[in-house]
């Protein structure tokens, strides 16, 4: 029988499991509350023996773990990508793609989604294919209610091609390291999860689609849209001497023209030809689309010598952000320009969009600064984003909770070289993937592409608390032994069973776990049953190990397996019923292969 530390480790998990599946408690609660009793139960009463000691401060220690520290490190080298803009260039060749043939578009997609978040973690990865894929749902009339959900898919099981991919993928292999599996490289278990993931794209691209309604996008069409103005330059490289068939090549959709002044008159579409230095480009569109034409064109939406000048030039040394302000019928504002209330020199920001609460198109080829301002018109308004902050405490102006993050597109040269490297150091084992990570972390900062106080934004307390008390848990359910009684018993009861069933049966109980707890709790009990069973049956440790990693990847049944499924289930307007329809498939396709795959490697 076990002792009462196992039996008081025990009770704990099972609490923690039954909270972990309720809503109306946070997940990060609950990972205080974990912590909160093993610290309770290890410090009234330590766990001492002649090989083991445990008190308070062991459990503490989870918070210095190396695998803690390796997630924590790459969510602030994952923000460094985003921030950069890195990947969006990847993001616009798949959208020119899209245009030219849909079918071939998803499953390119499908397969850059997947390669990209075996090294960045799911959650960016999907931010920045969601904008592309609800642009293209409604430039097309494809639902994106059929490409969401396949492509999260695919991001998922991508995560599992490296040990870095996901933060479960360092949690279960940093707990196997600990109870004496030998450490394991970047690509040890590549191999699997490449077949794994080709076995997978078939049903991705041909058959989830077809399992999905077309649900339209709610409320697609109630986006704001704003205008903005193009002041053409010699140095736009990009627009000068080019006709607007090239710029829609360049942007994979029509530019949003709304008028062309040329020498002070308005000229018709089809006689600008191509576009000259002094032309004034008066677009309309969201604030992200007015992002991505900037991004793509280089350009910038206001005239950077005259108001621009109260905001500075250099963009790449702030985080800068688009956000939208209403004017009060009570403002000050309210009948001035903006030129004439000095609003870009009051407050260092530029407002490069109009929305009039009217709704009408200014056509007079006035600049934004020289309209006069009505109540209720809607400002975009760009700039560092402790200034917008700062423009919150305006009275009668109101900031809409919507913001834009701008890239800093000149360092992104600079985020890919050190992802680069930090993956080529783990990879080659120079360092172990905590301390290349760590080191990725402090060349993010030292070269601009993240912010030391952007840190704070990188790190998800959420995960940061379910990693440290998994740790924790996991480590008192093997001090303890409780680990050693749960898998004696599974050992009896799984040891007439095949190697490739006795895999597929804790894969089939982490991806239980996963996608009814969640994917850490799932690695945090599973892997030292999974490899004190693996032990008391005399078979390998690894298989065990991964069987736990990769069973804890599947989160595809259930909206509330990973954060990224309840992302496009908002997007798309999904339902709990398409997840087990479209994904309880998956889940089982997946067991059968990775569980012979893992046989098969391990000859078992």
């Amino acid at each position: 029988m076990p002792n009462p530390h196992a039996v008081a480790v025990l009770i704990v998990t099972v609490l923690v499991f039954y909270l972990y599946t309720r809503r109306w408690i946070r997940m990060e609660l609950v990972s205080l509350l974990l912590l909160a009793a093993l610290l309770s139960i290890f410090y009234v009463f330590p766990y001492v023996t002649s090989q083991t000691r445990i008190t308070e401060t062991v459990v503490l220690q989870s918070f210095g773990h190396p695998a803690l520290v390796a997630i924590c490190s790459l969510m602030v080298l994952g923000r460094g990508l985003t921030m950069t803009g890195a990947l969006e260039p990847v993001v616009r060749v798949l959208a020119k793609i899209w245009a030219l043939n849909r079918w071939l578009g998803l499953l390119l997609t499908l397969i850059l989604a997947a390669i990209a978040s075996g090294f960045i973690n799911d959650t960016p990865v999907l931010v920045l294919m969601l904008p592309m894929l609800l642009s293209l749902a409604e430039r097309t009339g494809y639902p994106a209610s059929r490409t969401l959900m396949p492509v999260n898919f695919a991001i998922l099981i991508g995560g599992t091609l490296t040990s870095i991919g996901t933060s479960t993928n360092l949690l279960v292999l940093s707990i196997a390291t600990d109870l004496g599996m030998r450490p394991m490289g970047l690509f040890d278990f590549t191999s699997i999860s490449v077949i794994a993931l080709l076995v997978a794209l078939p049903y991705l691209w041909l058959v989830a689609p077809n399992l999905l309604s077309g649900t339209p996008r709610k409320n697609s069409q109630a986006q704001r849209q704003f205008e903005a103005r193009i002041v053409v330059g010699a140095e736009h490289q990009r627009l000068v001497g080019r006709p607007l068939d090239a710029l829609t090549k360049l942007l994979a959709k029509p530019l949003p023209l709304v008028e062309c002044i040329r020498d002070g008159s308005p000229v018709a579409r089809q006689s600008i030809g191509q576009i000259a230095a002094g032309d004034v480009l008066i677009l309309r569109d969201t604030p992200a689309g007015l992002r991505e034409i900037a991004a793509v064109l280089r350009v910038d939406l206001y005239n950077r010598y005259g108001e621009g000048r109260f905001v500075g030039g250099d963009t790449s040394d702030s985080d800068i952000s688009l956000a939208e302000a209403v004017i009060d019928a009570d403002s000050g504002l309210v009948g001035q320009s903006l030129a004439e209330a000095r609003f870009a020199e009051r407050f260092n920001v530029v407002v490069v969009g109009m929305m009039r609460s009217t709704g009408q198109i200014l056509r007079d080829g006035r600049p934004i600064g020289d309209v006069p301002l009505a109540p209720g018109d809607v400002l975009l308004v760009q700039g560092a984003n402790e200034k917008l902050e700062a423009l919150k405490s305006e009275p009668h102006l109101l900031m809409l909770d919507s913001s834009l993050q701008l890239p800093r597109s000149p360092l992104a040269w600079r985020a890919l070289l050190i992802m680069l490297l930090v993956v080529l150091t783990a990879a080659t084992r120079i360092l172990p993937i905590h301390v290349a990570a760590f080191f990725g972390v402090i060349a993010m900062l030292l070269t601009r592409c993240v912010k030391l106080e952007g840190i704070g934004q990188a790190l998800s307390p959420a995960v940061i608390l379910l990693v440290a008390s998994s740790i924790a848990l996991g480590s008192t359910l093997v001090s303890t032994g409780a680990a050693d009684w749960i898998a004696s018993g599974i050992s009896f009861m799984v040891a007439g069973a095949s190697p490739s069933v006795q895999i597929a049966i804790f894969m089939a109980f982490s991806a239980v776990l996963t996608n009814f707890v969640s994917n850490s709790a799932a690695a945090a009990v599973g892997t030292p049953i999974a490899i004190a069973t693996a032990a008391q049956l005399g078979a390998p440790l690894e298989p065990f190990a991964l069987a736990i990693m990769f069973g804890a990847n599947l989160s595809f049944a259930t909206p509330m397996a990973y954060q990224t499924n309840l992302l496009v289930m908002h997007a798309a307007g999904y339902r709990f019923g398409d997840f087990v329809r479209v994904g309880l498939p998956l889940v089982v396709l997946m067991l059968v292969t990775l569980s012979i795959l893992l046989a098969q490697r391990y000859g078992l």
